[in-house]
């Protein structure tokens, strides 16, 4: 029994490490913007792989000084945008973050960035995961 404690650690301990990953991040881009702007929006969409809705609660990025949720709105005639808390993705369903609906605005940047530069984006969820994503900054939406 002592000898097989061990290997069931071991095995136990590599089971949880192979765990995919619980969100996958497509179609991943930062509108460019003329040198100066200090405010620039980041898009994309996330799939959510696991059987539970899960929660965006947090994003930051090492390449700003401020991150955050928002949603644009429109309310008698007027576009706004409305800081939120969190995102829910629906249980092996998506949500896409995308010019005139959520997206996150990036907030203070701490370098000019032009298009073809890559900002790291780094997504928190309601389950602790977190996802580092490589977001490229270009005039136009890729295609889907």
């Amino acid at each position: 029994m002592r000898r097989l404690l061990p290997l069931l650690l071991l095995l136990a301990a590599a089971s949880a490490w192979c765990d995919g990953p619980t969100v996958r991040a497509s179609h991943v881009w930062i509108r460019d913007a003329p040198p100066g702007i200090k405010v620039l929006a980041a898009y994309f969409t996330l799939q959510n792989l696991t059987d539970k809705p899960l929660n965006l609660v947090a994003v930051s990025s090492p390449d700003f000084d401020a991150v955050m949720l928002h949603q644009s709105v429109v309310k008698g005639g007027v576009e706004s945008m409305l800081p939120v808390d969190s995102l829910i993705i629906p249980a092996d369903g998506s949500v896409e973050l995308q010019p005139g609906g959520y997206h996150v605005m990036l907030m203070q940047p701490k370098r000019n960035l032009f298009s073809g530069d890559m900002v790291t984006l780094m997504l928190t969820f309601s389950d602790k995961s977190e996802l580092a994503i490589l977001a490229p900054v270009r005039h136009d939406p890729p295609e889907h």
